[in-house]
This record gives C-alpha cells, structure tokens and sequence, in this order.
C-alpha cells in the first residue's frame, strides 16, 4: 500500500526516519568518489595533467634551435605569437625512447607561462578513485620527484600527479650550458 502524498507543509515540518532507504543512499554517498584525469608517459613513468590545466597537443614540429643550452632543451616554436620552450624530457632523465608510437608534442600552461613536452603517443584518460592512491611513492628520478606529490596504481601501472609550471620553472633554471 503505498502512503499518501503529503501536503508541502507537512513534508517539510516531518521528522527525518533513517529507514533502510536512507541507509542506503548514505552508504553510496561514502563509496570514494572515480575521477578522470589525462595523463601521459614519459619513458615508464606515468604523469597526470592538473585537473584545470591547459593543455593541448600537436605534431611534433620543426623548432629553432637555442645555442649554448642543454641538449634536452630541443628549442623555441612560435605559438599564437608566445615563444615556447620544448623540452625532451625522456633525454633528461635518460630514459629509453620506444620507436613504435609516434613523437608527439604536449603543450602544458598557456600564453608566457607555456612549455612543451616531447611525449610518445597520446595522452590518455584514467579513471582513479581514492582506493587506487599509493601510501608511499615508489623511487622516481631526482629531477622529477620533487614535481611528483602523490601517485596512484591502476591496472598495474603507476601515475603520479605532476606540478608542470614547477618542472618548468626548475627546468629554466638548468638550461644553460
């Protein structure tokens, strides 16, 4: 049988009953909420894209050379009228460079404060939730640690939040030879 509807007034000044339904619905509320992020690799190192950050991706295009800087810095491009520094951040961190996927450029931050990122293959979308967060992080490369803050494991990979405008401002720091 199913109950009356009540008037506005009288289901508004009711006192609250915690049966079975309400249960239930605050039990789903405590299930950990899934996030979707993009991430992409950098030799074996998986790193996740700031939630609002900008970021954009294109073909890996002709650069102009900067003389007298480190290696990994490959050079400057012109985006949309801001120069942008394109870094070859597996070269930095000497990591294996795969010859299966095609070399792409990803570009993180926008206007002056843009960089570059030489990546393989896409980025890609993971799906985390807070079960997937890591206690402690696994040993990653000097250079990058610092940029790297939490991590999480999902299907047997590894991904690590990743600071860009730090990893840039740290890389601005080391680029002259």
């Amino acid at each position: 049988m199913k109950a009356p509807w009540l008037k506005p007034s009288e289901a508004l000044n009711r006192p609250i009953n915690r049966n079975a339904d309400d249960a239930a619905y605050l039990a789903a509320l405590a299930q950990p909420a899934s996030v979707r992020r993009l991430g992409f690799h950098l030799g074996n190192i998986g790193l996740l894209i700031a939630p609002r950050a900008t970021s954009e991706l294109t073909d890996l295009i002709k650069v102009c050379p900067i003389p007298n800087t480190a290696s990994w810095l490959l050079g400057i491009f012109n985006l949309r009228g801001n120069l942008v520094p394109v870094f070859d951040v597996n070269m930095l961190l000497q990591l294996e460079v795969g010859t299966s996927k095609k070399r792409m450029l990803l570009i993180l931050g926008q206007g002056a404060a843009a960089g570059a990122l030489v990546i393989e293959g896409l980025p890609v979308h993971v799906t985390l939730s807070e079960g997937d967060k890591l206690k402690s992080l696994p040993p990653l490369p000097e250079a990058i640690r610092p940029f790297a803050s939490s991590g999480y494991e999902k299907n047997g990979e590894m991904w690590f939040n990743f600071d860009h405008i730090g990893f840039f401002n740290f890389l601005a720091t080391k680029v002259a030879i």
